[in-house]
């Protein structure tokens, strides 16, 4: 049975835009290796492969270099979805995954890829060679994420690599349980105390002072009032002084316990790497369809919901509580639509809706920029100091069917936080498949 760990595993690497960033001859194989995961989250595989082959001509070590740049140039699809190019495709797979397992013959997430898209591709036909059970033999366990990249490429959910990723989204719900909503709450900052300090010390000396003219009054009982009038000052003042003191620290281990710890921005992102995987499972039994029936793997743009909450990591990412997601499976002549409202800290799914249409019933589709404020274009953001605020949407992918039916997701927010990144959104590659898929149905 294969089993995962989620601890350190890097979903994306940097976090940067990898459809806008073009290669400078200054970029090391590091860099290179980051922006093209980053592409392969986002699905611009294209983009990907130039990255992975770059990183490769400047000496990127190891065998992942070779498998990410064969997933990329499979291009989300499987071979059985090519057509003619897919031999010429496959030639070029089978030469990186090789030469990934001459590297590192135990890694198991090269041999789980290389056996999935052998048997797809010859299914019906000779074998070459190497055959699927010398890939598959020895192969050990292999990593979530990894095992994520590779599922769509199986055929169906039945797999048991499936269902083992399927397992980890569900064990991440439990992990995530006790601390995810401390990373939408500000870490308070220390309460400014001198002044409850400065009463105590006050207070002190005041009782101090008063012991002093006690003991005085006993040659001189003149002292014994005053010494009576400076203790219960002092005492009053060390009461006084204390109760703020106490307070002030009371109330900052609570705040900062309802705070902190919170969990690193990479495992925030693995968990939304799995929870995409984890809802993607539920809309594909939701609307009864496997993946044979899909022309390429399904594509899904995510966006946040309202209201939400949300919150700049020390990565610079904005992140949110509650998100949108927007699961598309194409096959040959129409599209299955799942919508639904994901809240990542309470794992809930809401105002989910499911529906078909022909790729004719489409008419309009855009990534649109929004100007100026239109009806429904704002977002209910609460921010982690607690505040509510309205933000306006600055983009939203759109798609329109038959004239009445739309489905829209914002994929950026204006100007709040702004310099702070996005999470991948799947929004542009998702807009080229389908308008591809238009042209070759009209």
């Amino acid at each position: 049975m294969t089993t995962f760990d989620q601890h350190g595993q890097r979903v994306f690497g940097a976090q940067i835009n990898a459809d806008n960033v073009h290669i400078n001859k200054s970029d090391g194989p590091q860099q290179l290796m980051a922006y093209g995961r980053r592409a392969v989250a986002e699905r611009l595989y294209k983009r990907a492969a130039e990255y992975f082959t770059e990183a490769i001509a400047k000496g990127a070590k190891g065998s992942d270099p070779h498998y990410y740049l064969a997933l990329a140039l499979l291009g989300g699809r499987r071979p059985s979805r090519m057509g003619r190019e897919a031999q010429q495709v496959m030639v070029r797979v089978e030469e990186h995954l090789g030469r990934a397992l001459q590297i590192d013959p135990a890694a198991a997430h090269v041999r789980a890829l290389w056996a999935a898209v052998k048997r797809d591709h010859y299914a019906d036909r000779h074998d070459p060679g190497p055959s699927v059970a010398d890939i598959e033999a020895g192969a050990g366990d292999i990593d979530p994420v990894h095992a994520a990249e590779i599922a769509p490429f199986l055929g169906n959910r039945e797999n048991r690599l499936w269902q083992a990723t399927v397992a980890v989204a569900q064990a991440g719900i439990e992990e995530r349980k006790p601390n995810v909503r401390k990373y939408f709450v500000r870490t308070p900052v220390p309460p400014a105390t001198g002044g409850a300090q400065a009463m105590m010390v006050a207070g002190g000396i005041g009782l101090v002072l008063a012991l002093i003219l006690v003991i005085a009054s006993l040659s001189e009982s003149g002292y014994l009032c005053l010494a009576v009038l400076v203790g219960v000052g002092g005492l009053v003042l060390l009461v006084k002084g204390f109760g703020q003191y106490n307070a002030l620290t009371s109330a900052y281990e609570r705040d900062l316990a309802a705070a902190e710890p919170k969990p690193s921005d990479e495992q925030m992102d693995v968990w939304l790497h799995f929870d995409k995987f984890g809802v993607l499972d539920h809309a594909l039994r939701h609307l009864d369809r496997e993946l044979d029936d899909l022309i390429c793997e399904p594509q899904l743009v995510i966006g946040p919901a309202s209201p939400t909450e949300q919150a700049v990591g020390k990565d610079g990412i904005r992140r949110f509580s509650r998100y949108k997601f927007v699961i598309l499976l194409l096959g040959q002549t129409r599209i299955s639509v799942f919508s639904c409202e994901w809240d990542f800290v309470k794992c809930i799914v809401s105002n989910a809706d499911a529906f078909d249409f022909r790729y004719k019933d489409i008419t309009g589709l855009r990534m649109r920029q929004l100007h100026e404020a239109t009806h429904g274009s704002r977002l209910v953001m609460t921010g982690d100091d607690g505040k509510e605020m309205e933000v306006r949407f600055a983009k939203i992918f759109e798609m329109i069917i038959a004239g009445t039916d739309r489905i829209a997701v914002t994929i950026d927010v204006q100007a709040q936080n702004a310099g702070a990144g996005l999470q991948p959104t799947g929004a542009t590659a998702t807009e080229r498949l389908v308008r591809r898929q238009l042209d070759d149905a009209a």
